[in-house]
């Protein structure tokens, strides 16, 4: 009887661990809340039928399953892929439990009665920690539960996860099966190390166990962290870029600008990384970062006086030569903002794409007159943006222009103005959209 009931709570302990991992480590989401619900309840029900009829092993892998099953109906993508997760599973899950369920008896020479004794122990202090989690976690199970879609695994904890519950399950195997029940005492199976094995038994475990606990509360750590820097970084980007549409809001030539602006830089990017142009530089993170940053490229001009800014007419030259400061006082406000909220590359890219922006590839633009590569690639990319819509936006001193014009006139300055590999780019992405009947954002 205390055999069958020991058994009935390590089939239960198996289950619930392996929910738990799925949610809490692996960060698997769920189905819908009731959904969710009635899915826990009918795999406990199937867990207990499998049980009464198949015995404590075949219940086990059963769980398994039903866990994998959840992985699955959760996600909206790659769902078969769910099922390969039980691969590592087993392994943590026994990693976590073989340790302190099977190597305290074994070590300490328990008898059958004291062992069953100290794993109900074991299994009453599992009980009270999971009823705590129920009644006292549920403002943390609230909070997790709200941000989760903002929580991810990064590829090299999903490799680790991986590596640490494969080496559990050869541990966990290897111990269970120099651990034996004989006549009612715990003791080592009949091999040709015998007893002595108990010295490494207890190092190894303690270790695994150790390990195990360690890694999982890292990653979960370290995913938490991960996800409080980017809703930072998010926070601090959003009130940045709600600065430029205040600054845009000044210039009444130029609603929009900045929105559509950063579409074009999107669109460019794309089709460059889809050429295989400029490889080592156009990353992922690096268009991602460039993206966020483009909204940012004419917050200089919050300096510019209101009688230039929106002049009805073409600006003298001493005019002019006001309006170029926007360039680097664009540059001098970021990078007081990233003196004041730290390195963020986004920031980095804003700053390079502010000052840069007028350049010319010939050397002939401004504020440094610089040429060729030595303007960052995301200034490159922002200067055809910008001007394509400079000329096909209504302006208080001029109408907008065709866009069979404007393509023309990017053409015809691609390897003066414009970076020649950019503007040739830009050119078929929107000669792609126009014939799709998007050519305008």
């Amino acid at each position: 009887m205390e055999q069958t009931l020991l058994e009935i709570l390590e089939t239960a302990t198996i289950a619930v661990s392996g929910f738990l991992i799925r949610k809490y480590v692996f960060l698997e989401p769920d189905m819908e809340a009731k959904k969710q619900r009635i899915y826990y309840g009918m795999s406990f029900l199937l867990i207990s039928m499998v049980f009464a009829l198949c015995g404590k092993d075949t219940a086990s892998l059963a769980a398994l399953l039903l866990i994998g099953f959840n992985i699955c109906l959760g996600r909206q993508n790659h769902r078969l892929r769910g099922l390969a997760l039980m691969i590592p599973f087993p392994g943590i899950i026994n990693g976590l439990l073989v340790p302190p369920l099977l190597v305290p008896p074994y070590l300490f020479a328990l008898t059958g009665r004291y062992t069953r004794l100290y794993q109900f122990t074991i299994y009453g202090v599992l009980a009270v920690l999971l009823l705590l989690f129920l009644v006292k976690g549920k403002n943390w199970r609230s909070w997790f539960q709200e941000n989760m879609r903002h929580r991810s695994l990064r590829n090299s904890e999903k490799y680790l996860l991986w590596v640490i519950g494969i080496l559990m399950l050869l541990f966990a195997n290897h111990t269970a099966m120099q651990i034996t029940m004989d006549g009612g005492n715990v003791r080592a199976a009949d091999s040709m190390y015998g007893r002595g094995l108990a010295p490494f038994i207890g190092i190894t475990s303690v270790s695994a166990f150790v390990m195990t606990i360690t890694i999982i509360v890292l990653i979960m750590q370290g995913n938490k962290r991960s996800f409080y820097h980017e809703r930072v970084s998010a926070m601090q980007s959003g009130m940045i870029t709600l600065m430029a549409e205040i600054v845009e809001n000044r210039d009444d030539n130029t609603g929009g600008h900045i929105k559509r602006t950063a579409k074009y830089v999107e669109q460019i990017a794309e089709e460059l990384k889809k050429r295989g142009a400029y490889a080592s530089v156009l990353t992922d993170a690096y268009v991602k970062d460039m993206i966020v940053a483009a909204p940012l490229h004419d917050i200089g001009k919050i300096h510019i006086p209101d009688n230039i800014l929106n002049k009805p007419g073409r600006l003298t030259e001493e005019e002019f030569a006001i309006m170029k400061t926007h360039t680097t006082a664009g540059r001098d406000l970021l990078v007081q903002a990233m003196e004041e909220l730290g390195e963020f590359p986004y920031l980095r890219m804003a700053i390079e794409m502010a000052e840069s922006h007028h350049e010319w590839w010939n050397g002939k633009g401004y504020p440094e007159g610089i040429s060729g590569e030595e303007i960052p690639l995301c200034a490159r990319i922002m200067a055809v943006a910008d001007v394509f819509d400079a000329l096909t936006s209504k302006r208080c001193y001029k109408d907008e222009m065709p866009l069979e014009k404007a393509y023309a006139i990017i053409r015809e300055e691609s390897g003066t103005h414009f970076d020649p590999v950019v503007a040739e780019a830009f050119l078929e992405k929107i000669a792609i959209s126009s014939a799709l009947g998007a050519n305008r954002i």
